[in-house]
């Protein structure tokens, strides 16, 4: 098994062990905090993803950031894996392998361009900002694409120090982090638009 590999299989095991309702309040703590930092970052369109089991932000995070970006995008698998894009309309269609998908037209691969907050799932980020995903490249080929600040949910003890990095992987800007409550952690993986609040700028020149 390799580095990577391994990794995986330690990060889902340590959240299948999860007990229910520590999970939830994470999820809680974690979809307040996303949407607290699209109010601060000023973020009116805002890209997302809608947690399967075990996937951070829970069934609280599309309402979440429902109520405060004025555009919210949400993922569209295709065939080839890569992802879509369409508008939440407060509706959902069914997609592949059981996943529910926005029910609004399409817009594209290229429609995450236009978001200027990227909220991602994972299961790891690095110190140095690679990410480790489940292992489909979906999001790999969506980072290239986007021009905003990208950032992770994830639950506690999921930001490491090192990942082990491929030539496809793509850095992001940081990642969500909470139980009880939750913060940003800014990793070395790209600067932060001027634009952000002072407070963000501050706490990513402090590592």
């Amino acid at each position: 098994m390799s580095p990577k590999s391994e990794l995986r299989a330690h990060i889902r095991s340590a959240r299948r062990a999860l007990p229910a309702t520590v999970r939830a309040g994470a999820d809680r703590a974690l979809a307040a905090a996303a949407a607290d930092l699209v109010r601060r970052a000023g973020a009116r369109t805002v890209s997302a993803y809608v947690p399967l089991d075990l996937e951070p932000g829970g069934p609280d995070l599309v309402p979440a950031l429902t109520a405060v970006a004025e555009r919210l995008l949400l993922p569209v698998l295709l065939d080839d894996n890569d992802l879509d894009w369409a508008v939440y309309d407060d509706t959902f269609a069914p997609g592949r392998f059981g996943l529910r998908e926005p029910a609004g037209p399409r817009l594209g691969p290229d429609a995450i361009g236009s978001a200027e907050l990227v909220l991602l799932p994972g299961l790891a980020v690095a110190e140095d900002g690679t990410r480790l995903g489940q292992g489909g490249g979906s999001y790999d080929r969506v980072l290239h694409r986007v021009q905003a600040p990208a950032i992770v949910l994830l639950y506690p003890g999921e930001l490491v120090r090192k990942i082990p990095a491929e030539p496809h992987d793509q850095r992001v800007c940081g990642a969500l982090l909470g139980y009880d409550t939750a913060h940003v952690h800014w990793t070395k993986g790209c600067p932060i638009p001027h634009h952000w609040h002072s407070e963000y700028q501050s706490a990513n020149d402090g590592g």
